[in-house]
């Protein structure tokens, strides 16, 4: 039998926190200029997706988007559902949800640019409108970090997966070459949305620690550096013409273990 959605431990407790991260993310979830073409074009999505493959160039290799055919998929945090329409065109049934009403904007243009049919709901990750053993694959990236409730998200996802079903999470590394240059060149340097309401980092051990509930957990550290197009000035300069090429050119034994985005992939008992 079904249960109703958890209550987020957090639910009430922080509402200013809930209003800064929902303002934040209406205003910034798409904050680079990456192309003149108009806001919703089918140019427009084509940039900001090749940024984002170009952000995370390993995402192609380690995601199976096409191996949903059939099933469903929860993407928790769809931003602006680049991801979304991947699974989609890969014959998954996809459902999105975001706390900001302005990503869900985004994704339902995205979608209808794409020709991709998705489900799309403004809702908190830690508190879903859906009944238990709904899904197949809840996906979910760069979420965690910013979350009120970590903690009730992935205790959502949990719940709202079926018997057998999968999870792919991804925090930001603590122990990261990332977070070395941030504390050299401060926020200036590969920022990404560093200066978010609640962000944080994650240890190996913490982000295991919090996936506890899964029966199986896989991890996998990613994201070497790459230039950025939100860096300019003279420190975006350093780092992209000669910060990357010298880390780049490190063993990449010496540099994977600290790729700043770390992945779980996870699986719930059957």
């Amino acid at each position: 039998m079904a249960t109703s959605p958890r209550k987020s431990d957090a639910e009430g407790r922080a509402p200013g926190l809930d209003r800064a991260i929902r303002a934040y993310w209406n205003e910034r979830v798409h904050d680079t200029q990456l192309s003149d073409d108009p806001r919703g074009s089918p140019e427009f999505f084509a940039a900001l997706d090749a940024y984002r493959l170009q952000k995370s160039d390993y995402l192609l290799r380690i995601v199976d988007f096409g191996a949903w055919a059939g099933r469903d998929v929860l993407e928790i945090g769809c931003g602006a559902g680049l991801d979304l329409v991947r699974f989609a065109r890969g014959g998954a049934r996809v459902t999105g949800v975001d706390v900001a009403q302005a990503a869900i904007e985004l994704t339902r243009d995205n979608c209808r640019v794409a020709g991709a049919s998705a489900a799309l709901l403004e809702a908190d990750g830690a508190c879903l409108p859906f009944p238990d053993s709904s899904f197949d694959l809840v996906y979910c990236l760069a979420v965690l970090s910013f979350a009120r409730d970590p903690a009730g998200v992935v205790a959502e996802a949990h719940r709202v997966l079926r018997p057998g079903g999968e999870a792919i999470f991804m925090v930001y590394n603590r122990r990261s070459w990332m977070t070395l240059l941030l504390k050299v060149f401060g926020t200036r340097i590969g920022r990404g949305h560093a200066d978010a309401p609640g962000f944080r980092t994650y240890s190996l051990e913490e982000f295991a620690g919090l996936l506890s509930a899964f029966a199986e957990k896989r991890f996998q550290a990613e994201r070497l550096p790459a230039a950025s197009a939100r860096d300019g000035g003279i420190a975006g300069g350093l780092f992209n013409r000669m910060v990357v090429p010298v880390l780049r050119a490190l063993p990449d034994r010496w540099l994977r273990p600290y790729g700043w985005h770390l992945l779980a992939f996870c699986r719930k008992n059957a």
